[in-house]
């Protein structure tokens, strides 16, 4: 059955190969600034950006 449809499974892996460059290519071209994840603050999971984030050590 793959041999038969060997051009389909071909397509699909195509298509899902596009979506991702399409998908990441609009996630970085529609943001302004960098994005880091504030692992101190209450929620860890929003985007802040990184200029606003100081490194203490």
């Amino acid at each position: 059955m793959i041999r038969k449809y060997w051009w389909l499974v071909a397509f699909t892996l195509s298509l899902l190969m596009v979506d991702a460059v399409i998908m990441k290519s609009v996630e970085y071209f529609a943001s302004d600034t960098e994005q880091c994840r504030n692992m101190n603050s209450v929620n860890p999971l929003k985007l802040v950006n990184c200029k606003d984030l100081q490194v203490t050590e």
